[in-house]
């Protein structure tokens, strides 16, 4: 009977988690930090990065989430 309880609980989990949406990471770009270096456009291996007005400007459209523009930048204007 105990068996057939946590399997119930189980497959409930398992239905509601396949229908939470789960929340998308997006990556921004404090412009008041952020010094133009170029280390994040250098280490984006997607090419979602490009400079708009002297200041680095995120594609979310080609952004995977990596991080590696976050773990370069030295101003920590990424996050």
């Amino acid at each position: 009977m105990k068996t057939k309880k946590i399997l119930s609980v189980l497959i409930i989990m398992i239905a509601l988690l396949s229908c939470a949406k789960i929340a998308e990471v997006v990556y921004h770009v404090d412009k008041t930090s952020c010094n133009a270096c170029g280390k994040c456009v250098q280490a984006c291996p997607y090419d979602a990065i490009e400079f708009v007005n002297g200041k680095a400007v995120i594609d979310q459209t080609k952004c995977k989430q990596c991080g590696e523009c976050i773990e370069v930048c030295p101003k920590g204007a990424i996050y």
